[in-house]
């Protein structure tokens, strides 16, 4: 049995054989990154909804609008939505292996997502585990749905 080894050249042009498929145009990548914001936003407002429904004490932040509430959830994981998709479009465009990049960018992203949250003040340990787990929920919708790890 003769097995074929394919040269980065011939890699890179060949998407079909890729594990995550890269989306072949905008209208495609439109759709992964519109299901995975859905499916962000909706993770993300279950999560609220458990957190209220066991009555956790989060803490209210002394500045500003309190980090749970709909709104703020809604719009940041929209933002992330939209953020997510240009960095994925650009990585498509411009290197090799968009998948694997998007995969670093996205973890570098979280982590520094992560350090705003330790300056929240008023916020309990406990609502500062909820931050966390409501960002691991956006991030991980997103990222699964639009690399195409998730298919619908």
């Amino acid at each position: 049995m003769a097995s074929t080894v394919q040269t980065p050249t011939e890699r890179s042009t060949d998407l079909t054989t890729e594990r995550y498929p890269v989306p072949q145009n905008a209208m495609a990548l439109a759709r992964r990154a519109t299901l995975g914001t859905a499916v962000a936003i909706v993770a993300a407002l279950l999560v609220r909804a458990v957190v209220l429904a066991v009555d956790l004490d989060l803490g209210l932040p002394t500045v500003g609008q309190s980090p749970f509430a709909v709104g703020p959830i809604v719009a940041f994981s929209l933002f992330a939505g939209v953020g997510a998709t240009v960095v994925y479009a650009a990585l498509i465009r411009l290197t090799e292996r968009p998948v694997r990049n998007f995969g670093i960018a996205a973890v570098a992203v979280f982590a520094l997502l992560l350090l705003p949250m330790a300056t929240v003040q008023g916020v309990t340990t406990t609502g500062l585990a909820v931050l966390f787990v409501l960002h691991v929920v956006v991030a991980a919708a997103l990222v699964a749905f639009l690399v195409g790890a998730v298919r619908l």
